[in-house]
């Protein structure tokens, strides 16, 4: 028998869930889901739960329903759509919506009702072989004013009503009216809000990555006030949608401040030195990028005398060619432009001595800084290399003395005091997590090392490379404060050390020498880890695993969580079809199922490495922004890619939010405010709630009474998702009633076991 689905998230004719065969989607014009409401000259009116993505050609329903029916917890966030399919041009088209009250004469504001219009990206490029090219909904911008509803398609508005924590349990009733000139319907809402309440902080953890630096290109952002509202609006967002950012700190850093070592950006290097304990070695590896270590605090020098910089130097390579010089500083130590010393040199295998004439400093110098390049320094950074420093003097010509012994480059690890000030971080702790109810943050740490797959870093601190005992010294003293800085505030376990990403199989004894460095100095820090290898595990010194969807070990899931630690999983450009995914162009049950999945799983927690990817500085020409209303592919960056090459991540792939400014390479105005979210994160925050409902029933399962037997063995077959809903990582129901459905039974079975 064929099977016949409607890829925008709706089994048509069967249950039969798990079927993969590609159907023309414009074969399904028939519909087969929502409630059509009235159909008259102007329009047909339907309405459906917020569970689908509606296509513009979808067919209007057969099946009529007057009321639009809702259930929904305390606490709680219930969507549903109304759906205008207009027979002519509808002018000046407008929604009201009322209070919801209830017998008592109580009421759910109107205020906490919110509506957005469904609008749609152009898919050009499908995802996979399950995606097809069409225009996609996606977008949910306010609907904030009236508009022209044009004839011919459908028109989706997307309400959601915001159930307080306070609401009591009960019916409510009220009304959506729809009026365009003289026409005019009115649609009845029933809502059944169930005496339960989610918490305010989610019971699943997540880590949603969010760059501010691309929405001050889209938005024209140019002040640090501005900055700071913009950071601020999708804070709020963030929190709205009960997932949380990698880092909600960007304006409010642990401070930091180091004092006994002068140098900054190269590495104190005992192996190789022309006299005493160390070298100073700067290594130049990026290919656009210039490369320096320079001096952290300013010199002082006096402007009436002559001066002239010594030093030794070698290099990696012969006929190495490095720069050295000199900025000039006034007594506010701001830069005196056109006063540089710069010159560049040639090191070979062998120590060799140079000298730069710095001659007479003018009137209004105070003071200088010393920048050493070990490569030719360009705009474009395009040159590498490696030089080290020794035995650097400034030579003040009247006095004949050195007036900078630290040019030595000797340094006495027990001179170095790092004082870390948390007044500002602790601060946006208690914003973050106490009132916005956060989850977690990735906790950035000074002098570890990075990388991927495709390469990796060590770590250095303060110029000491990791593996020396300098390193290890100096991060004791820095990661014990930041421990006991978390633990003081209550806040230890929300941060994890994300601090490696999607290791090979040659990275693991890197990842695990630097957990173990971290468990050592700071054994209740929790270290995580994104990784998909087959037969790694490091989970002794890991407290969190993060697995791609399609790569779950479902053994290492069990031992991790018997050892009381956690596993999280991940979605991003993998998997594709047949797998749960997070694309524009699949099924709107998808984000709503990888939770229902997760709890499933015993999995804690879940993952996307991007929230506001609108733009690849790989794929997009020079100074271009790629428009994410208009083009709903996610194309990829780096990994040593060439510029200009255009693979597609896929539809969608860390693209939840939409910028306000639609046109960003033409509109130059700023914005400011609320980003615009998509279904998918809708369909994300559903599942957060839904995974509420099976943590809340679990619980009240393992506290249940004895007399509540009967009802406790009903409730514990619940907690197990039946297999026409969910069998495995990527065989599951696209039909969104099925899971509809379920979640009242959750309910009910946990308003029982409260009685």
């Amino acid at each position: 028998m064929k099977k016949l689905f409607l890829f925008a998230g709706l089994l048509i004719t069967t249950h039969w869930a798990f079927s993969q065969e590609k159907v023309d989607p414009y074969l399904l014009k028939h519909g087969g889901y929502g409630y059509l409401v009235k159909t008259d000259a102007v329009c047909s009116v339907w309405w459906a739960e917020g569970a689908y993505k509606v296509m513009q050609d979808a067919a209007v329903p057969a099946k009529t329903d007057g009321t639009i029916k809702l259930w929904s917890a305390k606490n709680e966030y219930e969507s549903f759509m109304v759906v205008l399919n207009p027979l002519t041009t509808m002018e000046n088209f407008s929604i009201r919506i009322s209070d919801l009250n209830n017998k008592k004469g109580q009421l759910i504001s109107g205020e906490n009702v919110t509506v957005r219009k469904v609008e749609y990206v152009n898919v050009k490029r499908p995802t996979d072989n399950y995606g097809f090219r069409a225009q996609w909904p996606d977008p949910l911008p306010l609907f904030e004013s009236s508009e022209t509803i044009t004839a011919g398609r459908n028109h989706p508005f997307w309400i959601t009503v915001k159930v307080p924590s306070t609401a009591a349990a009960g019916d409510y009733c009220g009304k959506i009216h729809l009026s365009s000139g003289g026409w005019e319907q009115v649609i009845p809402i029933q809502l059944h809000v169930w005496n339960f309440v989610l918490p305010k902080t989610p019971s699943v953890r997540s880590g949603f990555g969010f760059d501010l630096g691309t929405v001050k290109a889209y938005e024209n952002i140019n002040t640090p006030e501005d900055e700071r509202k913009s950071f601020e609006y999708y804070m709020e967002s963030f929190r709205d949608y009960k997932i949380s950012p990698y880092n909600p700190f960007v304006f409010s850093p642990i401070k930091e401040q180091v004092t006994g070592v002068a140098w900054q950006g190269g590495f104190f290097d005992s192996q190789v030195k022309h006299g005493g304990t160390y070298s100073y070695r700067v290594d130049d590896r990026s290919a656009t990028a210039n490369a320096e270590g320079s001096t952290r605090e300013f010199i002082v020098v006096n402007n009436t005398d002559q001066y002239e910089l010594k030093w030794f130097a070698r290099s990696a390579e012969r006929n190495q060619q490095y720069v050295v010089g000199v900025e000039c500083y006034d007594a506010d130590n701001r830069l005196v432009v056109f006063e540089n010393r710069f010159n560049m040199y040639t090191a070979d295998e062998e120590w060799k001595s140079e000298t730069l004439k710095l001659q007479d400093f003018a009137t209004g110098i105070n003071s200088i800084r010393i920048r050493l390049f070990p490569s030719q320094r360009t705009v474009s950074g395009e040159y590498t290399g490696t030089v080290w420093f020794d035995d650097l003097e400034l030579i003040n010509l009247q006095t004949t003395k050195n007036e900078f012994p630290a040019g030595n480059f000797e340094v006495d690890v027990d001179d170095i005091d790092i004082n870390l000030d948390f007044t500002e971080f602790n601060k946006a702790g208690k914003r973050y997590f106490d009132e916005f109810h956060f989850t977690g943050f990735n906790l950035p740490l000074k002098g570890l090392g990075h990388g991927t797959f495709f390469n990796r870093v060590k770590g250095v601190f303060e110029g000491f490379e990791q593996g020396t005992p300098e390193y290890n010294r100096l991060m004791e003293r820095y990661l014990s404060q930041i421990e006991s800085n978390l633990s003081r505030s209550g806040w230890l376990g929300k941060e994890y050390v994300y601090w490696f990403d999607e290791p090979g199989e040659k990275d693991y004894p890197f990842v695990r020498e630097t957990n173990e460095l971290i468990k050592r100095y700071a054994p209740r820090l929790h270290t995580f880890i994104t990784e998909h290898i087959a037969g790694q595990d490091i989970s002794d010194v890991t407290d969190i695993s993060c697995t791609i969807w399609d790569k779950l070990n479902h053994d290492k899931i069990r031992q991790m969580n018997a050892k009381g630690l956690e596993h999280w999983s991940y979605l991003c450009t993998g998997p594709k079809s047949p797998w749960i995914t997070l694309f524009i162009d699949h099924d709107a049950v998808n984000m709503r199922m990888w939770l229902w999945a997760s709890y499933q799983e015993r999995l804690k927690g879940i993952l996307v490495w991007a929230t506001n990817w609108w733009n690849s500085a790989t794929a997009s020409p020079q100074g271009y922004l790629q428009n994410p209303w208009e083009e709903a592919m996610s194309y990829t960056v780096g990994y040593g890619r060439p510029y200009g090459k255009q693979d597609g991540w896929g539809n969608g792939d860390g693209r939840f939010f939409y910028p306000l400014n639609r046109d960003p390479n033409n509109d130059t105005r700023t914005y400011l405010g609320r980003p615009v979210p998509s279904i998918r994160l809708e369909m994300l925050r559903d599942g957060i709630e839904d995974y509420e409902y099976f943590s809340i029933l679990e619980n009240a399962v393992n506290s249940a009474p004895n007399k509540n037997k009967a009802a406790v063995r009903e409730a514990k077959k619940l907690l197990t998702i039946p297999s026409n809903i969910y069998s495995n990582e990527k065989n599951y129901s696209k039909n969104p009633q099925d899971m509809l459905e379920y979640r009242k039974k959750i309910a009910e079975a946990i308003l029982k076991l409260k009685r």
